[in-house]
């Protein structure tokens, strides 16, 4: 019976050590194999049911630069800003007209609703705020290097319209969303075909507006493919830059990341907002709800470099000689004509002397930098902050009576953050649903081959153990074999 056990325990500990052996080198890739099969866009997986309606909450929130010394400013002071906000808006993404071509890849239209949230938002939406009027801004800057006869007619044109520099305490919701300007309902009645809208706003046609059409991969034929964006608005590139390389589409929408991240791992985002393609390195590790390790993702300072540091961005010089400095790139062509440059919030990541140039401005990378943090085996954004701040270049002209006097500056307008992050109830799912199981196979892999190698040793101490007693058994009984036997020549008393 002890020889049976002794086998039977050396045996089931062999297959434990082999199983968990086996289970070492082959489970992680058994999970990628499973993981990789569940990455794709179709209308029965759970990613496309994700993709179409996001379980997570996503915000916008809005920060107002509100002019404090308007008069000194437009007598050449430095001007001085009180930062307003956040206005909170709960932003919901509608995808329409969506059609699953041939090619692995689907196309469809997308717009984004913002709903203002009081209760989130520390102002009232009608808070008066003081600032640039775009309106005549946007005329003045066009016709920066025409005649003097177009300029005496400009001068002329606000006079009579009696517009003015600045917006004095416009109700933010205007402010953001649109209201009549003076000079451009005048100039819309007699160039109705060159003034397309008399209304202004800062965030203006960006509510229950489509932005595009977009052509993306399902990953159903390579996973790692999934959500990349294969054409915006028909073309696999845009025609905004200068160089091949700024023109690219790179990179999905933002949305969707691929699974299997690593500290190696560079993220490509295509962003419709800014007609550009942009890139994300490593930037920091970090846990979350229910202990779930995330990475998270920045573009870095490179990124933001001048066209002689970073030739890439040689592309972005528009036109072509115009290179602007560190941290900014000119929208213009890309928002319709609007003079905009962008920047990080606060001019994080540009030249000092933009943030020097105005008070009340104070740059930092925890509260202005965009960043994204995925859980990396499965690539599923967990949080995000898209920030991007909108301003506007203020040129000394002494042709134009309302800008003689200005600071030529780069005039902070407003910045928005685009912010979401998993809540408790969704990232209980995730633990309880992905996280969880892929911990069992960790552990159990390990744990089956630890148990096969104790189990192994107690055998074969058992076994050694069950030896060593069955041969002092035998030599006990040789001893006693010996003893019993007696012939006639053995004594009888000793």
């Amino acid at each position: 019976m002890g020889h049976a056990l002794a086998i039977f325990g050396i045996v089931s500990s062999l297959l434990l050590v082999t199983g968990g052996l086996l289970a070492i080198i082959f489970a992680d890739k058994f999970m990628h194999a499973f993981i990789a099969s569940n990455i794709h866009l179709e209308p029965n997986s759970d990613l496309y049911k994700q993709w179409l309606k996001p379980p997570i909450d996503v915000y916008l929130s809005i920060y107002v630069f509100n002019l404090k010394n308007p008069i000194e400013f437009q007598n050449g002071a430095k001007p001085l800003f009180e930062e307003i906000g956040p206005f909170v808006f709960r932003e919901y993404v509608i995808k329409d007209d969506i059609v699953n071509n041939m090619n692995y890849t689907i196309s469809y239209k997308e717009k984004k609703q913002y709903y203002f949230l009081q209760d989130k938002s520390p102002y009232e939406f009608d808070y008066p705020i003081t600032t640039l009027n775009m309106g005549p801004i946007t005329v003045i800057n066009g016709v920066k290097y025409a005649t003097n006869l177009v300029h005496d007619g400009v001068n002329l044109a606000l006079q009579l319209t009696g517009d003015t520099l600045l917006v004095d305490k416009m109700p933010a919701k205007d402010l953001l969303f649109g209201y009549k300007d003076k000079f451009l309902v005048q100039l819309k009645k007699i160039l109705p075909n060159l003034v397309p809208t008399d209304t202004v706003g800062l965030f203006i046609q960006k509510n229950d507006t489509y932005d595009g059409l977009y052509t993306i991969y399902t990953g159903v034929d390579d996973f790692n493919k999934v959500g990349i964006v294969e054409r915006f608005n028909n073309q696999n590139k845009v025609d905004i830059w200068t160089s091949k390389i700024a023109n690219m589409i790179n990179g999905t929408d933002g949305t969707i990341l691929p699974p299997f991240l690593n500290e190696s791992s560079i993220i490509y985002i295509f962003e419709s907002d800014l007609c550009r393609s942009l890139y994300a390195k490593y930037n920091k590790t970090m846990k979350i709800i229910d202990g779930i390790k995330v990475l998270g993702y920045a573009p870095d300072e490179y990124f933001y470099e001048n066209y002689t540091i970073n030739p890439d961005n040689a592309g972005f010089c528009t036109p072509a000689e115009n290179c602007l400095p560190k941290g900014l790139l000119n929208l213009t062509q890309c928002v319709g004509g609007v003079p905009i440059i962008m920047s990080c919030p606060h001019f994080l990541f540009s030249e000092k002397k933009f943030a020097e140039e105005v008070e009340g401005l104070m740059p930092n990378f925890t509260n202005h930098a965009t960043m994204i943090f995925a859980e990396p085996t499965t690539g599923v954004l967990m949080k995000a902050n898209k920030r991007i701040q909108f301003n506007t270049q203020l040129y000394k002209d002494p042709r134009i009576k309302m800008t003689k006097n200005l600071p030529e500056i780069l005039y902070p307008l407003f910045w928005v953050d685009e912010h979401f992050e998993i809540d408790k109830k969704n990232a209980d799912l995730y633990y309880y649903q992905v996280k969880l199981p892929l911990l069992g196979v960790t552990i159990g892999k390990y744990a089956i081959f630890a148990i096969g190698f104790v189990l192994l040793i107690l055998s074969c101490c058992y076994t050694y153990n069950l030896s060593k007693k069955n041969d002092n058994s035998d030599t006990l009984n040789i001893q006693h074999s010996s003893k019993d036997e007696i012939d006639e020549q053995t004594p009888l008393i000793i």
